[in-house]
């Protein structure tokens, strides 16, 4: 019987199986996974376990470190999840592990996409069209032959919408081509959150003044991610005991991701813990520019 510790290791062996740089965390994110692309996975046997607050989270990081999420996940209360359909929840991908491990293994595995109970397939819609007209086709003309609307084909042509599974298997039996596209891995688009308690709102706020695009996060061991010229996550800590304990988790992270950590506390006498720099939050409303806050940390760990 499969747990989530059982499934993680699987995933985790998968990924070293194909020379990734693996870390294991909690929360929104289980695995950050690095080689030439930025991973971050959440793993679940049951994909109804997933919590909004945690998708959104993930969504949001995602965005801000350029990075590809998925959801790993078994089943839904109704039944097990198909190995060759990309499942979506909250605009995240949900795959099983197996489907997982052939993307990797794979270059140009093709996939079928289930949304709002549609299975959908990303195609080459340019070499459609030109079938189309190499054949000496109209919209209207292959359109009614395939069984579908002059305005689905142009649609579909345009890029406006997807095609179903069974539109692409009668388009390309009647073309003689094979149309669908391997599958890409995609970041998720801009999501930014709203803060739940003032620390965290004045923070985002001083990032925001200072040029650094930002957003609050929840379920992640960081409270704050950011973006300008590098990538910024942040902690938030009344004190520096917190911050002790979670230094490490945030300097490995900061080096998977490539990104620029620190910390904001209420009070602390640190200049930097384990050599991530530590400000309080009276020092963030002196700071005038995303620059003058990168002289300041390299100051701070010095």
């Amino acid at each position: 019987m499969f747990n989530k510790s059982f499934l993680v290791n699987k995933i985790v062996n998968s990924l070293l199986g194909k020379q990734f740089q693996v870390l294991l965390t909690k929360g929104c994110f289980d695995i950050v996974a690095k080689k030439e692309k930025l991973l971050l996975l959440k793993v679940l046997i049951n994909i109804d376990s997933l919590e909004e607050n945690q998708a959104l989270s993930l969504r949001t990081i995602s965005y801000f470190l350029s990075a590809s999420p998925f959801i790993i996940s078994l089943k839904t209360s109704r039944g097990f999840l198909d190995n060759k359909i990309i499942y979506s929840r909250f605009e995240l991908p949900v795959i099983t592990p197996q489907f997982f491990e052939a993307i990797l293994v794979e270059e140009d595995i093709s996939a079928i996409q289930s949304s709002k109970g549609k299975h959908t397939v990303t195609i080459n819609t340019e070499l459609l069209r030109n079938k189309r007209k190499e054949l000496e086709f109209t919209l209207d003309g292959l359109s009614t032959i395939i069984g579908i609307s002059k305005k689905a084909l142009y649609e579909i042509e345009n890029k406006r919408v997807n095609p179903t599974l069974e539109t692409v298997k009668r388009l390309e039996s009647f073309l003689k081509v094979d149309l669908r596209l391997p599958y890409e891995m995609k970041f998720a688009r801009e999501t930014h959150l709203k803060p739940k308690d003032d620390f965290r709102e004045k923070v985002s706020k001083e990032f925001f003044r200072i040029g650094i695009n930002n957003s609050v996060v929840y379920s992640a061991p960081f409270e704050i991610i950011g973006r300008e010229k590098f990538s910024l996550i942040t902690s938030l800590s009344r004190n520096t005991v917190k911050i002790k304990r979670e230094a490490e988790t945030v300097k490995k992270l900061s080096s998977v991701f490539s990104s620029v950590a620190l910390f904001v506390a209420k009070k602390s006498r640190e200049k930097n813990i384990n050599e991530i720099p530590v400000f309080l939050e009276s020092e963030l409303s002196e700071i005038n520019s995303s620059k003058e806050l990168t002289k300041l940390i390299e100051e701070k760990i010095e």
